[in-house]
């Protein structure tokens, strides 16, 4: 069966040259030709999909060619991987520094707009900012993972606030949406900032499970704490999204902004609770072994 799904979705070179033009030239022919009902259109589909599920295995594959071949000749990721901790920390004060200038921008947004809902989301998002940098800051002088009890000390505080704070969060919703608030942004801006969110979003979740066994509670909450903000960027650009491109449909803005309210809450608040019964479990730990 491997064997078979093998020649499957990594056929000859070749053919799968042969099946990208094909598939092109069929989708060029019947959307320039109004084909779409008709069943060459179905063909047409089934065919670029086949032939793009190729192509997205063979682009999996060269960037894992090319990941490795970094990794076995490139003198900069010996140099970090030699000092991964070191720069780790320093990249998590450039993104402290990135995400407080986005902030600031939002808080700044909200104030000329003179929308309070603004303000408050901006400040919720600038008080996650400096609860993350500040825990990089508590442990400056020694390297992730050094004073674990220190650490899950930290690690349980957080978890307790980011509950807390999903509260206020849950509030910010039920203004969203009882009060039909929405927020603008001129010109072509908003492409710019659903750029910018969407790369929060997905470097968040890569960076919780590619931390996720970093012997470090602290890295652990902070990538945790970022993922929060990367979703309530999410949030805020869904409302702005569907004034400008949903025409402010009530109907469809209550159940979108309940249904990303309602996960983003969800999430949230099991990090919350996952990170203050680790934290507990290991303090527990710790304290029994110096008994």
């Amino acid at each position: 069966m491997k064997h078979f799904l093998t020649k499957i979705f990594y056929p000859n070179k070749i053919i799968g040259f042969l099946l990208f033009n094909l598939s092109t030239f069929l989708l060029i022919y019947v959307f320039s030709n109004h084909l779409e009902e008709t069943p060459l259109a179905y063909i047409a589909y089934l065919l670029s999909t086949y032939a793009l599920i190729i192509f997205c295995l063979w682009f999996y594959k060269a960037c894992q060619f090319g990941n490795n071949f970094l990794k076995k000749n490139s003198k900069l990721y010996n140099l970090y991987r030699k000092n991964h901790k070191f720069f780790l920390k320093r990249f998590l004060y450039v993104s402290f520094t990135i995400n407080f200038i986005y902030g600031l921008f939002k808080l700044f947004s909200g104030i000329y707009y003179k929308s309070a809902w603004f303000i408050t989301f901006a400040v919720y998002y600038l008080l996650l900012c400096f609860m993350r940098v500040s825990l990089v800051v508590s442990i400056k002088n020694v390297s992730f993972g050094h004073d674990l009890i220190k650490e899950y000390k930290k690690l349980k505080l957080t978890g307790i606030v980011l509950l807390f704070l999903d509260l206020i969060l849950s509030g910010m919703i039920i203004l969203i949406i009882h009060q039909n608030q929405t927020f603008i942004y001129p010109g072509n801006l908003i492409y710019f900032i659903a750029l910018y969110d969407f790369y929060l979003i997905i470097t968040a979740f890569i960076n919780v499970f590619k931390y996720r066994h970093e012997n470090s509670p602290v890295l652990s909450a902070s990538k945790c704490i970022n993922l929060t903000v990367a979703m309530i960027s999410i949030l805020s650009l869904e409302v702005a999204m569907i004034y400008q491109f949903g025409n402010n449909d009530s109907n469809f803005k209550t159940l979108m902004i309940s249904l990303t309210g309602f996960v983003i809450a969800v999430i949230n608040s099991l990090m919350a609770i996952s990170m203050i019964i680790k934290a507990k479990k290991n303090l527990e730990s710790k304290e029994g072994e110096f008994k």
